[in-house]
């Protein structure tokens, strides 16, 4: 499961202000973000978004990654010399799946551009972005995990409650570490004797 840091690292990751051309004209659109779930304050509470909308939500979370886990769950042994324990460092590949909509309400604008329009040229750059253009496999600002993004269907359309939107999702393949101290001695105390047989 992402940290809120790290799924605030994805949202400004993602381009919200878009230039829609219709008959002529060029108009400037910004999307709003909107998260779905369990949100019961800010923004994200209210009924339904401020359109046009690009709406963020979690079909699914840390789902396991067998082909990807490395052998004995393993993923790093820090053992210094000269000092005393060591770090053991196992991991757990895993992949979250979110649903990506642009959502535009149904009707033409006051700019005179249909919701086909307007959704279709405020799709089309997120759906570029996320699909080679955002890259997120570094390690982000206070230690957010690298994340690598799949997608993991075609953006939809369709018409639902008044909106015209397109719908997909991506995956986003991270992993979680759990960190290991051991205890070593630094030095032994040893002694044998010979024995002639």
């Amino acid at each position: 499961m992402l940290t809120t840091a790290e799924e605030d690292r994805l949202e400004a990751a993602l381009p919200t202000g878009f230039a829609v051309t219709h008959d002529g004209g060029t108009y400037d659109y910004s999307l709003t973000v909107h998260w779905t779930g369990g949100d019961d304050v800010g923004a994200d509470a209210d009924e339904s978004p401020d359109y046009p909308a690009l709406v963020l939500g979690w079909n699914s979370q840390n789902d396991p990654q067998p082909e990807r886990q490395p052998a004995n769950n393993l993923h790093e042994i820090d053992n210094p010399t000269d000092e005393p324990g060591l770090t053991q460092t196992e991991t757990e590949e895993v992949s979250d799946e979110l649903s990506v909509t642009v959502a535009v309400r149904a009707t033409h604008d006051s700019n005179g551009v249909p919701p086909q329009v307007r959704a279709t040229q405020l799709a089309r750059p997120v759906w570029r972005a996320l699909e080679g253009e955002v890259d997120l496999n570094t390690e982000g600002p206070d230690g957010g995990r690298p994340m690598r993004i799949e997608t993991s269907s075609s953006p939809t359309p369709a018409r639902v409650e008044r909106t015209y939107r397109y719908q997909w999702a991506i995956r986003l393949h991270h992993r979680e570490l759990f960190v290991t101290e051991v205890e070593t001695a630094a030095d032994a105390d040893v002694s044998a004797e010979q024995t002639d047989n």
